[in-house]
């Protein structure tokens, strides 16, 4: 059940909020390794919003797999930078399945991404006007400079943005995370559809990198192997909460 019938490379996205307040039955479908994180939010706002995305992705998760929440199990996969088991990219471990899977939050929103088969990357951004950390700054090649500075006031915190998350998803989707020299990561901003290299020593390797439109305060982006097969469906936006979660229409994004 857990992969009967899905296409080889067929990816689902979900973009979901989070509730204000922590649930007791989001508290429940936590695990250790979550709860130990929880403890670490002494927030009660960030609380929640930890809480609400985890409880809201394992119920997310299990639908598609056709599990019970409590019965989804994750782990991480081995890193491809030096082969530890300990902080690679996140994996279903239970129920066992074919399903990759990438995960990511900004404040109260979260997103996640299942691609059968092949490795995915997703990342979410909260909208913020004239907030754009030093960092993203620091993440650009010259090309991708010359794309942010051709922009003024708003368009150009939006254009560093569309930067940031595309090269968030590009090297989860490569299972590497922000440990890398995002300076080297292209993303190629001004392509609807980007197809980027990565260079490896068998030589370059390509990567599809794209935006989806899921909700107007967030910048949402994935990547995946380029020429991937199976189609890419959104899923509407969940509200997160102790129920089962709302139903979705999907949409498939050409």
């Amino acid at each position: 059940m857990t992969g009967h019938g899905a296409t080889p490379g067929e990816l689902h996205l979900w973009v979901g909020r989070a509730s204000g307040a922590v649930e007791a039955g989001d508290l429940a479908l936590l695990d250790e390794r979550e709860l130990r994180r929880l403890e670490g939010f002494h927030d009660e706002r960030q609380r929640a919003r930890y809480a609400g995305a985890r409880a809201a992705i394992r119920r997310t998760v299990g639908r598609r797999l056709g599990v019970l929440p409590a019965e989804v199990g994750w782990g991480t996969e081995v890193c491809p930078g030096c082969g530890s088991e300990r902080h690679g990219p996140p994996s279903i471990r239970r129920p066992p399945t074919g399903w990759r899977v990438s995960v990511s939050r900004s404040e109260d929103w979260w997103m996640l991404g299942l691609s059968y088969g092949l490795p995915v990357g997703v990342d979410i951004e909260r909208r913020r006007a004239h907030e754009v950390p030093a960092v993203v700054r620091r993440c650009l090649d010259e090309s991708e400079r010359a794309y942010v500075a051709a922009r003024e006031g708003a368009g150009r915190d939006e254009a560093l943005m569309r930067c940031w998350v595309r090269k968030e998803a590009v090297v989860k989707a490569w299972g590497v995370g922000l440990g890398t020299d995002l300076a080297r990561v292209e993303v190629r901003p001004a392509e609807e559809r980007a197809v980027v290299p990565r260079m490896t020593e068998r030589g370059p390797e390509w990567w599809e990198v794209r935006e989806v439109s899921a909700v107007d305060v967030c910048l949402t982006a994935f990547a995946r192997p380029a020429g991937a097969p199976g189609p890419v469906v959104l899923h509407a936006p969940i509200e997160s909460g102790p129920g089962p979660g709302s139903a979705t229409t999907p949409s498939r994004i050409p």
